[in-house]
C-alpha cells in the first residue's frame, strides 16, 4: 500500500538526516489532529456497520494526489495552496508542521484548496501534505507542499572569536519539487577584520517539521574555486530522495549513492587541503544550528580543528 511504502521511505529519510545532524520530531498540534481523526473514523466505521477491511478498502481506498503547487510563504504572509488528485468525502488533510496555519480550506473529489499563513517570528522551513482518506485511514503524503523563506541573515561569533555571516545566494526558496535546501553564503572573518579569510558554499537544509526547526548542511568550496558546486550533486540526490513516486529499489539504490557521495566529498576536501596552505589552516566541513532559540545556538565541526560552539541572531531581511 502506498501509507507501507511512505512509512519505509520517511524511516529511511530519517536515518539519512540523522547522519546530517538533524532529527524528526514531534509537531504536538499535528500529533493531536492525526490521533483524534483516527479515533473520529474509528467511532463513524462502527456506527455504520463497517468491520470487512477488504469492503472498507474498496469504499474508502488510499488518496491519491496527482498534482501540487506548493505554497511559497514568507513569514507573517499568507499564500494558496493547489493540490488535484482522488479524495474520498471526509478525507483529512494535515500539515507537518505546526507554524502552518489553515486560515481556510476546501476539498472536493477531485481538488483541495486552502489558504495559508505562518507567523511573522518563523524562519526558513517546509512541511509535508498528509492526506488521510476517511474511515480506512489509508495515507497518501506530498513530501514538500509548502515552502517557507525570503531573504534571511545569520550572525554568529565562534568561541574562538570568529564571525560568521550567512547570506542568501540565489533563490530564496527551494525550486519546486526539490529538497528542502537553499543555498547560502559563508563568511569567516577573524575578530574585527572587514574583509572574510575564508568564504564557502553553505547549502542550508531547511528545519521544518525537524526537531526544534533546526539547520545543518555542508561547507564546500565556492563553484569558481572548485569548478563545480558539490552541493549541487547533494541537492539532485535529496530531490530525488523526495519524490513520492521513487521505488523502494531506487531509493536504496540512492543510499549507497549518498554514502559514496560522502567519501567522495571527503577525499575531495582532504585534497584541497594539501594543495593550499590556507585550507590547511582552514578544516570546517559543516556547520549545525538551531531554529528559534534565542540566542541561536550551534557548532561548526572543523576536522582535525574540533568543533567550534557558535552563537548569533536570526533577520529577515524581505521576501
Amino acid at each position: 500500500m502506498a501509507n507501507d511504502r511512505f512509512c519505509k521511505w520517511a524511516v529511511f529519510v530519517a536515518g539519512i538526516l540523522l547522519a546530517l545532524g538533524i532529527a524528526r520530531a514531534s509537531n504536538r498540534h499535528y500529533a493531536e489532529q492525526r490521533t483524534a481523526f483516527f479515533q473520529s473514523q474509528e467511532a463513524e466505521s462502527q456506527r455504520l456497520g463497517l468491520a470487512d477491511r477488504k469492503e472498507i478498502s474498496t469504499r474508502y481506498p488510499t488518496p491519491e494526489i496527482t498534482l501540487c503547487r506548493p505554497a511559497h510563504l514568507t513569514p507573517g504572509a499568507t499564500a494558496n495552496l493547489l493540490v488535484r488528485g482522488k479524495f474520498v468525502p471526509g478525507s483529512k488533510f494535515l500539515f507537518e508542521n505546526d507554524d502552518v496555519q489553515v486560515v481556510k480550506e476546501n476539498a472536493t473529489a477531485t481538488e483541495y484548496r486552502a489558504t495559508l499563513r505562518v507567523p511573522s517570528s518563523v524562519g526558513p522551513g517546509y512541511s509535508p501534505l498528509h492526506v488521510l482518506a476517511a474511515i480506512s485511514g489509508y495515507e497518501a503524503t506530498y513530501p514538500a507542499a509548502v515552502y517557507i523563506g525570503g531573504k534571511y541573515e545569520w550572525d554568529f561569533t565562534a568561541e574562538n572569536g570568529w564571525r560568521i555571516k550567512l547570506h542568501p545566494a540565489g533563490d530564496t526558496f527551494p525550486t519546486e519539487g526539490s529538497a528542502p535546501v537553499v543555498k547560502y553564503t559563508a563568511e569567516f572573518y577573524r575578530g574585527k577584520e572587514s574583509k572574510p579569510f575564508e568564504v564557502r558554499e553553505f547549502g542550508l537544509g531547511l528545519g521544518g517539521p525537524l526537531r526544534g526547526n533546526s539547520y545543518s548542511g555542508g561547507l564546500t568550496q565556492p563553484a569558481s574555486a572548485s569548478g563545480g558546486s558539490q552541493g549541487d550533486d547533494m541537492q539532485k540526490l535529496m530531490q530525488k530522495l523526495m519524490d513520492p513516486n521513487t521505488t523502494a529499489q531506487e531509493r536504496q539504490e540512492l543510499a549507497k549513492r549518498m554514502q559514496d557521495f560522502q567519501r567522495q566529498m571527503v577525499q575531495q576536501g582532504q585534497s584541497m587541503v594539501q594543495q593550499s596552505q590556507e585550507d590547511v589552516k582552514f578544516h570546517c566541513e559543516n556547520m549545525n544550528f538551531s531554529g528559534n532559540a534565542d540566542p541561536i545556538e550551534g557548532q561548526v565541526s572543523c576536522g582535525p580543528d574540533g568543533t567550534l560552539k557558535i552563537k548569533g541572531t536570526r533577520r529577515f531581511v524581505g521576501p
